[in-house]
């Protein structure tokens, strides 16, 4: 039983006992209503249906409005042209070609040319030829309802929730790697593998397109906070790009390594800012004043220390990169304390 009860839990088990309800949903409703072909309302459900939530809206969307669109142009067609061989041919050039051109203006004309075909050519042996099309047209709304009914309603699988459990996992992993990185420039410079982030930033780019899926889609019929969300997106790019100058920054001067005099101010900047990005992640209130005392802090010391000439030991190189380190991290500090007093994050 335990054994039956986690397999119902992995997503492509619970896709198809979602595809196989609508797809029954779909004939079921088409009897019940009276449309003669209910295959085709079965066909668009399995069509339409996908694993996510945002996808399988998109394609409710875009079936459903390439179907009206096409079946519009189909009964045109129908009106139009004469039931004869050639008239035919003219009918299916002209129709399947202008969806097929106005596809530079929307994909959804594309479904509307597949609409054409259908509605045009499978009522060719039929007397009431419009007729006959509206309930073509019929039969796939049902099909598409089934599916987002289903989709939305029974075990929705949302892409706002992957979209916030990735980013929470991908702030604590920037965190660990500003930690790393930050250490290893206080072990007297320590060389760091130069790819460390690099994994990274590419999971990354995907974050933007999910949330594109959440704002277009999900958040019409589910409480997603998108402006929390645009903006963890937005800020782990950002925080990103600036741990990554930190590392290029950190391995390309070669030569004698220092002590840092200021190790125990940036330590504890590095890890307030951490610890500040790992709320961030999770979208959880986090108390600013620990980062901003941080912040403050590494400012003061290196104020005192600038002209007590502690940098004259540094060879000119060693010098802008222990300045520039320094200074990025103060400017990383700062914005992630911008983040976390941004009206977009929860307060406690």
């Amino acid at each position: 039983m335990a054994f039956l009860q986690k397999y119902m839990t992995t997503g492509h088990t619970r896709h198809g006992i979602k595809v196989g309800l609508a797809s029954v949903l779909a004939y079921w409703f088409s009897d019940l209503i009276g449309l003669p072909y209910a295959y085709w309302a079965v066909v668009s459900t399995v069509i339409v249906m996908q694993i996510q939530v945002s996808d399988s809206i998109h394609m409710c969307l875009y079936r459903f409005t390439g179907t009206a669109i096409g079946a519009v142009i189909g009964i045109a067609a129908i009106v139009i042209f004469p039931a004869t061989h050639y008239y035919t041919l003219l009918g299916i050039f002209i129709t399947t070609g202008l969806c097929a051109y106005l596809t530079r203006y929307h994909v959804r004309f594309r479904m509307a040319a597949i609409t054409v075909s259908i509605v045009y050519l499978t009522a060719m042996q039929d007397d009431g030829r419009i007729l006959f099309a509206l309930y073509r047209v019929g039969e796939i709304g049902v099909g598409v309802l089934s599916a987002f009914l289903v989709s939305v309603f029974i075990w929705p699988n949302r892409t706002g929730l992957a979209l916030r459990e990735r980013i929470e996992k991908q702030y604590d992993e920037l965190a660990d790697h500003y930690l790393l990185i930050m250490g290893n420039f206080l072990s007297l410079q320590k060389k760091t593998d130069p790819d460390l982030l690099f994994d990274l930033a590419v999971e990354t780019k995907n974050n933007r397109e999910m949330f594109h899926k959440v704002y277009a889609h999900e958040r019409r019929f589910f409480r997603d906070d998108v402006q929390l969300l645009s903006m963890q997106v937005s800020a782990l790019n950002s925080s990103i790009e600036r741990v990554q100058a930190m590392l290029v920054l950190l391995n390309e001067v070669d030569g004698k390594a220092f002590d840092i005099i200021m190790a125990p101010e940036l330590m504890e900047l590095t890890r307030a800012t951490g610890d500040a990005l790992r709320a961030i992640g999770t979208g959880t209130p986090h108390d600013p004043h620990r980062l901003a005392a941080a912040c403050d802090a590494t400012e003061r010391r290196f104020l005192e220390l600038r002209p007590q000439g502690v940098t004259e030991r540094f060879q000119y190189q060693r010098l802008f990169q222990v300045l520039g380190f320094i200074n990025a991290s103060q400017h990383l500090g700062e914005y992630v304390l911008s983040i976390l007093n941004s009206s977009k994050m929860p307060k406690e």
